[in-house]
């Protein structure tokens, strides 16, 4: 159990050091703090995934969680911070990414 929250933790570490890498790039004014706390907050999350995978995770199952979840929470991040729009087929493979991640996160 304790791995599966390193791993979302992980996940969520990653959407959020994106984010701030997008962030970074899209300012005129290039603020190195941003780009610093990207890397870092990247690093650290590529650390817990790696200490997860070690510590038994499958590596299917992993990969599977960091790619829904960064997909997924990437584009709601996209939504909600940098005001992109949404078609009626993206949030319902939000949707669906969402639900593939439950379904994934279930135990054997």
């Amino acid at each position: 159990m304790m791995n599966t929250v390193l791993l979302f933790v992980s996940c969520i570490s990653a959407v959020v050091a994106d984010m701030l890498l997008v962030w970074f790039s899209k300012d005129l004014h290039h603020n190195k703090i941003v780009l610093l706390a990207g890397v870092i907050i990247i690093n650290l999350a590529t650390f817990l995934w790696t200490y997860t995978m070690y510590k038994g995770i499958e590596s299917a199952t992993a990969i599977t969680c960091y790619a829904l979840f960064t997909v997924v929470g990437c584009s709601f991040l996209g939504i909600v911070v940098f005001k992109e729009s949404i078609s009626t087929v993206n949030a319902f493979g939000m949707g669906l990414g969402l639900l593939s991640l439950i379904l994934v996160s279930i135990p054997k």
